[in-house]
C-alpha cells in the first residue's frame, strides 16, 4: 500500500503519526493480534509447540499494547474479544510495518527489501525481472 494512503487513513481517524519507538510497539501489538487470531482459527491444525509459541507472541503483543496505549493520539480499536480475522490482522501488521519503516528510515518495506536483496546479490535486485515494460508491452 502506498504510504500516502496510510497517512490519509491516519488523518481520517484522527491519529497522530507515531515516533519510530511507538510505531515499533504498534507493530509488535499487531503481531500479537495476528498470532492470537491465527491460534484461534487454526488451533486444530497446530502442534502443542506451535500453540505455545503463538500464545507467547499474543501475550507479548498485549504487553506492547499496554505500553503503547498510553501514547496520546492512539485509538484502541480491537478488544481481542471479537471474531478473529487473520487476514485483517495480517493487513494491520503490514500497515504498521510500513509506518515503522517510514518513521524510522523514510523507507517503505518494499524499498528496504530491495535494498537488502541487492546487497545479498551484489547487483540491483530490480533487474531480476528484466526490463520493465510499458502498458502496451513495449520497453
Amino acid at each position: 500500500m502506498q504510504l500516502q494512503q496510510i497517512q490519509a487513513y491516519y488523518h481520517a481517524r484522527g491519529l497522530s503519526w507515531p515516533t519510530p519507538r511507538n510505531a515499533l510497539l504498534f507493530f509488535l501489538s499487531e503481531v500479537g493480534e495476528l498470532a492470537q487470531a491465527y491460534l484461534c482459527r487454526e488451533a486444530d491444525t497446530l502442534s502443542d509447540e506451535d500453540k505455545a509459541l503463538l500464545s507467547e507472541f499474543s501475550a507479548r503483543g498485549l504487553q506492547a499494547d499496554e505500553i503503547v496505549s498510553r501514547v496520546p493520539g492512539w485509538i484502541r480499536n480491537n478488544d481481542r474479544a471479537r471474531n478473529e480475522n487473520v487476514i485483517h490482522e495480517a493487513a494491520d501488521c503490514d500497515m504498521m510495518l510500513s509506518v515503522f519503516l517510514e518513521a524510522y528510515a523514510g523507507l517503505s518495506p518494499d524499498e528496504a527489501l530491495l535494498e537488502k536483496m541487492s546487497l545479498k546479490l551484489g547487483y540491483p535486485a530490480q533487474t531480476l525481472l528484466g526490463p520493465e515494460k510499458d502498458a502496451d508491452g513495449s520497453h
